[in-house]
């Protein structure tokens, strides 16, 4: 049986090497997924208040900074403050509130947490105005965004910095060695 080769039975230690990449990867991605999920938490938090508790959201009645929403597709803008009973009752004259009322401000949407990071994520403001309230002088959202200074605590820079604390590197694991000897490779 000349010209013919035995076909080349792999090792144990082969197998278990890409068991252990595949280890590897999977608890690196859920560290990154606890991460992400973290960081949206922590930035509807952000938007969900004002200057005076370190927030960025520019307030008069509170129905704007209470109407961020996180999910995986867009907000709709179809929301109005006097469709909502504890908003409505709020009087304001021109740009301020009415003597004897205060804002309020309660997140109106919970935060989910099972975002993954192989899909987007989005961030927005359900309140018909939105788009008004964004550019208004009170708001500090561009701010934030940007990682420049307000009475907020930190940018979103820096807690993107503080909350993904691993790099993503360009980790590689053997994981099979062909015919000719050469080892492919697992990129994590």
């Amino acid at each position: 049986m000349t010209g013919r080769r035995a076909k080349r039975r792999r090792m144990p230690t082969e197998m278990k090497a890409k068991a252990f990449a595949k280890m590897i990867e999977d608890d690196l991605t859920d560290e990154i997924e606890v991460q992400l999920n973290s960081f949206v938490r922590s930035v509807v938090s952000d938007l969900t208040s004002d200057g005076q508790k370190r927030g960025v959201s520019p307030v008069l009645t509170g129905f704007f900074a209470s109407s961020w929403k996180a999910g995986l597709n867009r907000p709709a803008r179809n929301d109005e403050r006097h469709n909502f009973p504890k908003w409505a009752k709020i009087k304001t004259q021109g740009n301020k509130l009415a003597p004897g009322f205060k804002s309020v401000i309660e997140q109106r949407y919970p935060v989910p947490t099972n975002f993954k990071i192989n899909k987007s994520v989005f961030i927005g403001n359900t309140a018909k105005y939105a788009p008004q309230a964004l550019v208004s002088p009170k708001s500090q959202i561009f701010s934030y965004l940007l990682g420049g200074s307000g009475t907020f605590k930190e940018g979103l820079t820096q807690k993107i910095d503080r909350i993904f604390t691993d790099k993503r590197a360009d980790i590689r694991v053997g994981g099979d060695v062909d015919d000719a000897g050469r080892t492919s490779f697992l990129k994590l």
